[in-house]
């Protein structure tokens, strides 16, 4: 008897954050993770992970403690700038590496969504063209 898991396991997590796809069973979950509450949490968290490399060679230099904090300051801020810029681009080809539709929206966009929707609506609905 084979059950279908529909969350990964560790090792698969550890592939998914290095872009490897996850299988069509745990697309539910994908989707959740990269649309769902905290999502944003989750993508700076990922980002700033990546930048724990350069603190720690930028901690270990033979240099003053302030000539440190300025040097990981000089690359955590352009750092966070493109994390925040390239967000939606991350997340499309996310979705898209996972076999899903890369235009998913999260639950707060697709609300406002329908609520400008229904605004035009009932605004529009009786010109005629």
């Amino acid at each position: 008897m084979s059950t279908t898991r529909t969350t990964p396991t560790f090792l698969e997590r550890v592939k998914y954050l290095l872009g490897m796809r996850l299988p069509e069973s745990m697309n539910d979950w994908v989707i959740r993770d990269a649309t769902g509450p905290g999502h944003n949490r989750r993508y700076f968290t990922r980002g700033a992970l990546m930048f724990v490399p350069f603190l720690v060679v930028a901690l270990l230099l033979p240099s003053p403690l302030w000539v440190k904090l300025t040097l990981i300051a000089m690359m955590a801020l352009p750092a966070i700038v493109f994390l925040g810029g390239l967000r939606s681009i991350y997340l499309q080809e996310l979705l898209a590496d996972n076999g899903l539709d890369p235009h998913i929206e999260s639950g707060k966009q697709l609300a406002e969504h329908e609520r400008r929707a229904e605004v035009y609506e009932h605004k529009y609905r009786h010109r005629a063209a």
